[in-house]
C-alpha cells in the first residue's frame, strides 16, 4: 500500500520485513517474477511457509470476504503479490494479540508520541520498570493524577495562588 505508520522496532524485525516487502513489491511484477534468493528468504525468514501456502490461505480468505479482490488477484500477478504481502503485514498485528512467541520477532506494535510521552511521565517513577505495570496501577495513576490536576486548576481559576509543582504529578503505587 506504501503508507508508512509508526511502530515499536525495538525487538521486532516487522519495520524492515514490512520496508522490504514495499520495495520487492516496487520492483517486482509478480511473485513469479521474484529472484530466486529473495524468494527463498521470504518463504525461510519472513512467511515461514511456502509462498504457494500463504496464497492459499489469501485465496480462502478472500473467497469469502471479498471475491471480487480474489478475481482482481487472479488475473493480475502484481495484485496477487499484494495480497500475499499483506497477509504478513495483517498477520504481523495479530500476532502480539495471540502472543505467538514462534513469531515474536515479526510483531508489528502500533505506536505514536502517547508512547514516548507515557516513558518520559513514568520515568524514575516505580511505574518506569515494565513489570510494575499493570492495567490497574496505570489506570489509577492516570485517574489520580487528573482528579489532582484538576483540582489545581480549579483553584487556580478561583483566584487562589496554586505553586506549579501542583499540576505535576508522578506516578505512585495505589491501592
Amino acid at each position: 500500500m506504501g503508507v508508512t505508520v509508526q511502530v515499536m522496532k525495538r525487538g521486532t524485525l516487522f519495520p524492515f520485513r514490512a520496508q522490504r516487502l514495499y520495495e520487492l513489491y516496487c520492483r517486482h511484477t509478480g511473485l513469479d517474477d521474484l529472484p530466486a534468493g529473495e524468494r527463498a528468504m521470504l518463504e525461510k525468514d519472513v512467511f515461514q511457509a511456502p509462498l504457494e501456502e500463504i496464497w492459499r490461505q489469501t485465496r480462502e480468505h478472500f473467497a469469502v470476504r471479498d471475491p471480487a479482490e480474489l478475481a482482481r488477484a487472479e488475473a493480475d500477478p502484481r495484485h496477487r503479490m499484494a495480497l500475499v504481502f499483506r497477509w504478513y503485514l495483517f498477520n504481523a498485528a495479530r500476532w502480539p494479540m495471540l502472543d505467538d512467541s514462534t513469531r515474536r520477532h515479526d510483531f508489528q506494535v502500533w505506536c505514536g508520541p502517547a508512547m514516548g510521552a507515557f516513558n518520559d511521565w513514568v520515568k524514575g517513577s516505580f511505574l518506569e520498570a515494565a513489570e510494575n505495570r499493570t492495567v490497574e496501577q496505570i489506570a489509577r495513576n492516570l485517574l489520580e493524577g487528573a482528579a489532582v490536576v484538576t483540582r489545581a486548576q480549579q483553584m487556580r481559576t478561583a483566584g487562589l495562588p496554586v505553586p506549579a509543582a501542583a499540576f505535576t504529578w508522578v506516578p505512585r503505587r495505589l491501592a
